[in-house]
């Protein structure tokens, strides 16, 4: 059955129980309750429930009315109610089978059975300084300075100033101890929740994070709207946050966006919900943290003005040190600054050693030679004491011993390490028990019910069973935390401590560890054929521990993509990585080579992301594309072609990137595939273009045009919208044939179809395009205008293609408004880190924008020098697009320099080039030149009278209006 609760009623009674029975006292005042005058740990939901019944003693109380008097109208099951008894009973001692407290009165409810007696009032436990109540775990010692330094933080954060705080240790030092009882001194405070899992860091970008914002946004309705305002990246991750049409919108309004703006995002919104109230964000276990979240971390940290935000983390220090993990250098780094605290816990004293076996067992403590070798044996590790006492108070129990005689007890023997502690536990186990364990360790620190009982093929109630019963013993699992949810079946159990799950793990053979992560990962299958969310990451982990090679690769392939698709490029290549040995395990099948297509694509198409046209990028394609002849119906056989031809192009690989396009072409009007034509008309419309051929540019563009028309594509295809792409490409091309508002038309059509679509690469390809135009026209504010909304989008949603053209197109604006050397050294800069990455198309007219900033400084040398570099990358690439201006140039320094022979021979090359090109509007520009500064002769006049006439559309152009006014001058003279 199931009830609905009002999170605003109170379990507390108006006249609080205060009672003492057998050996407890019961305080619900002050969320107390001990034990011999030890704190007993409970947590809030059973402590509630065990009031409800102590108020009413001897009396059933229904589960009905358990649920109304805990859970007023939440929507509750029965088996949370099932789960608070469990740990009531175990929290109490009790056995459901033979109760001393806490009776079950089958299909009907509980009754509590004990005689309590009421004890006077006494003042409530000491509040902290925010004013909540601190409740603090059972058999906690020490640690007084670590908490000192937490609240310290705390109050920093609160103060508005962000704390970064790690909590360092080895493995069972109590980091998770120190945390549990850092937030139980708290009290009601804004709070979230992350863990970083050791088998799946790898293939889940900001896991912990995504995992806080999950418990956030449950506790806090507020949470998606803010999201939905200042972080759509992160929303679009959490998608049962929002409807399939709002996440489809958010895709396309994201396309292109990349991880910079995720930063960003999520500084903003920690930054925004902290203006409300202080936020304690913990992340447990970094050290098996994904990079992305240390990224996060890092910009969180560094971030610029204050918030209400404390950031707690814990890791193994050793394992970070001696992997060279990134959190490493980052640690150093912000400690360095000022900017992190870290608490590195030490092992017990031997007076803390005395003072938990005093909170265990005071008699025992008396014994100093039991003291001395329990402190010696375990080094003082808080986890190891622990486990010692237990395994020493319960098998005096079992033996009936006085747990006063100190003396017998020391007698047994201490194991030598915890593995050894951990090895006797596991041979305790029935053989059932192991069973479920050792699959529950094939999962991970945290497992599902479902998922064990699917892979060992056995009944869900029982493997339920069995998990409750070790969880009752409180030494393996922790239940799952009921009171998040209604639906407690769905939610993980998870290991008590890692070391115990990754000993178990270890002491599986190779080949029953294999089969069973077969087993699990089938059964994970089967529950994401059912739409559970299991991430690719995860299967592909199982089938590569489970010797399955080529299923292994085939979700990491999916994973990859995933990360792709989440702004993740970086992420795609670790993935990537991660496949590329399981592949080579296979040899020469069709699905080896389907696949390797597969991975071989998105690696290329990420690694151009990250690390722009380089070798890396290039060789992926390479071997991708090469394969694509055994297997030419591949499914990413589109985004393959225009990854390769869009890199090849931007490398000035321009007959590599035509042989790519007449490759889609081929394959799409054999399929009828517009996606494959399209690509083959924007590849062969920007390099026709990028090369001079403004005829054959317009055509293929133009058809390309019509193509793209016709389809509806997701940011996944193409980078930027095809509309966009091929209306903004078309625009210099018709400027060259002299259709200049023909050319205008196309831009203000790809500005509008951008705006339209919301993406923002295609935002930025219909500005991009349009100051190429612009440059052309020679309007300078309106290129200053034009880079610098390009630098806003850049800057907003982190567009790392656009970030060095928005400077040159500054600095060419810069350069003609007065500032030549501020724009020259924008334009170079940004040209220098153009082409460390590889990206080489279109750089000698970013040569020639440097050119003519030295020019206007007065630097002819230095002009000379750029200029001959410009004009060795045309030769060399067939790069003719800007070539007539590049000559023009020439003749510019040779006129300044004194050498008229030398200047009439450039503009004369420039006309050349200009007649050669078909370009009427270049050949306008350079005969202008000619006419205004060098020997014209009456031909050449006749000839730029001709083309005024012959480019109407330009009338109301600086250009023509410059051509009509030497020519008039002329006349009168």
């Amino acid at each position: 059955m199931a009830k609905h609760t009002d999170p605003a009623r109170s379990s507390t009674s108006s006249n609080p129980v205060r009672v003492r029975f057998d050996r407890f006292e019961l305080d619900e005042a002050n969320a107390r309750l001990l034990r011999d005058g030890t704190p007993v740990a409970l947590a809030p939901t059973p402590f509630s429930v065990l009031c409800a019944l102590v108020r009413q003693p001897g009396s059933l109380l229904t589960t009905n009315a358990l649920l109304d008097e805990v859970w007023g109208h939440q929507f509750v099951t029965d088996s949370v109610l099932r789960t608070a008894i469990s740990e009531l009973r175990t929290a109490l001692d009790d056995d459901a089978r033979k109760p001393r407290f806490i009776e079950t009165v089958s299909r009907r409810g509980y009754r509590f059975i004990a005689a309590p007696s009421a004890i006077p009032a006494a003042p409530s436990v000491q509040s902290n300084a925010l004013g909540h109540a601190t409740v603090r775990a059972p058999y906690f010692i020490g640690r007084a300075e670590p908490l000192s330094r937490l609240h310290r933080a705390w109050q920093v954060a609160c103060g508005g100033k962000r704390a970064v705080v790690w909590i360092a240790g080895e493995p069972g030092i109590g980091k998770t101890t120190l945390i549990e009882q850092f937030l139980a001194s708290l009290g009601d405070v804004a709070y979230a929740h992350g863990q970083c899992v050791e088998h799946f860091g790898t293939g889940e970008p900001y896991l912990p994070v995504l995992q806080a914002l999950e418990e956030l946004s449950r506790s806090d309705s507020e949470v998606p709207a803010l999201l939905r305002a200042v972080a759509p990246t992160w929303l679009l991750q959490l998608p049962w946050l929002s409807t399939a049409e709002e996440r489809e919108a958010l895709r396309r309004e994201l396309a292109g966006a990349n991880p910079d703006r995720m930063l960003r995002e999520m500084g903003q919104f920690l930054d925004r919900y902290t203006e409300r109230r202080p936020l304690l964000l913990v992340t447990e276990d970094l050290h098996w943290s994904d990079r992305a979240t240390i990224q996060l971390i890092d910009y969180v940290a560094r971030r610029r003005g204050g918030a209400q935000l404390m950031w707690l983390a814990s890791f193994r220090l050793t394992e970070v040190v001696a992997l060279d993990h990134p959190l490493n250098p980052l640690r150093h780094e912000l400690r360095l600054h000022d900017l992190c605290e870290e608490i590195v816990l030490d092992p017990f004293s031997e007076s803390e050693v005395f003072d938990y076996i005093a909170g265990r067992s005071p008699a025992v403590a008396t014994d100093e030679a039991f003291v001395r070798i329990l402190h010696e044996r375990t080094d003082g590790l808080p986890l190891f004491v622990a486990s010692v006492m237990t395994e020493v108070v319960t098998r005096a129990s079992q033996a009936g011993d006085n747990a006063a005689s100190g003396a017998q007890l020391a007698k047994i023997a201490v194991p030598e390490n915890l593995a050894a502690i951990i090895d006797h536990y596991i041979a305790r186990l029935t053989s059932d028990q192991h069973l479920v364990l050792s699959a529950a360790a094939i999962c991970g620190i945290e497992f599902r019910i479902h998922t064990i009982s699917v892979a060992l093929e056995r009944d869900a109630a029982w493997v339920g069973q069995t998990c409750d019963d070790l969880a009752r013993e409180r030494l393996w699992l922790v239940v799952p935390r009921a009171e998040t949810t209604g639906n407690a079946a769905e939610l993980p159990y998870s290991f008590r401590h890692a070391l115990f799950r990754q000993v178990l793990y270890e002491r599986m053979s190779p080949s029953a560890r294999a089969q069973l992560h077969r087993k699990m990962g089938a059964a994970l299958e089967r529950e994401r054929a059912t739409h559970f969310p299991i991430a690719a990451a995860e299967l592909a982990t199982h089938f590569e521990r489970g010797g399955d090679a080529m299923t292994a690769v085939r979700y990491y392939a999916e994973a990859a993509d995933a990360a792709l698709a989440h702004f993740s490029p970086e992420e795609c290549i670790r993935l990537v990585e991660r496949a590329w040995p399981l592949l080579e395990q296979e040899h020469g099948s069709p699905e080896r080579n389907a696949l390797q297509i597969t991975i071989g694509t998105l690696h290329g198409v990420a690694a151009t992301r990250v690390l722009g046209a380089g070798s890396e990028a290039k060789h992926s394609l390479e071997q991708a594309y090469v394969l694509l002849d055994e297997d030419s119906q591949h499914p990413i056989r589109g985004r393959l072609l225009h990854g390769f031809g869009f890199m090849l192009t931007l490398r000035a690989e321009y007959a590599e990137a035509l042989a790519v396009a007449d490759r889609a072409e081929a394959l799409g009007s054999a399929a009828n595939d517009s996606v494959l034509l399209s690509t083959a008309c924007i590849v062969h419309g920007q390099v026709d273009q990028l090369q001079g051929r403004s005829a054959a540019a317009r055509t293929w563009l133009e058809r390309g045009l019509a193509l793209s028309e016709q389809l509806d594509v997701g940011p996944g295809e193409f980078l930027v919208d095809p509309q966009v792409a091929l209306l903004g490409l078309l625009a210099v091309p018709l400027l060259h044939l002299g259709l200049v508002e023909e050319a205008q038309a196309s831009l203000q059509r790809a500005y509008a179809r951008a705006r339209d679509r919301k993406w923002p690469m295609a935002r930025l390809a219909a500005l991009w395009y349009g100051a190429l135009f612009e440059v052309r026209l020679g309007d300078t504010e309106r290129v200053a205008a034009l880079a610098d909304e390009m630098r806003s989008l850049v800057d907003e949603f982190s567009l790392a293609h656009g970030r060095m053209a928005c400077r040159w197109f500054r600095g060419w604006a810069d350069a003609r408004m007065g500032q030549p050397r501020g724009g020259y050294q924008r334009i170079r800069e940004a040209y220098d880190e153009n082409a460390r990455l590889g990206m080489l198309a279109g750089a000698s007219e970013v040569l020639g924008y440097a050119t003519e900033a030295l020019v206007l400084v007065g630097d002819l040398d230095g002009a000379q020098k750029e200029l001959t570099e410009a004009l060795h990358i045309a030769e060399k690439f067939g790069e003719r697009v800007y070539l007539p201006q590049l000559f023009a140039m020439q003749a510019d320094i040779a006129r300044t320099g004194g050498d008229r022979a030398a200047a009439d021979a450039a503009i004369r090359r420039a006309i050349a080039e200009a007649r050669a090109q078909e370009a009427p509007w270049l050949e306008l520009m350079v005969l202008t030149e000619l006419c205004d500064h060098h020997s014209a002769t009456a031909k050449d006049r006749r000839a730029l009278v001709a083309l005024v006439e012959r480019v109407p559309e330009a009338r109301n152009t600086a250009a023509v209006t410059k051509a009509r006014a030497l020519l008039d001058k002329t006349k009168s003279t």
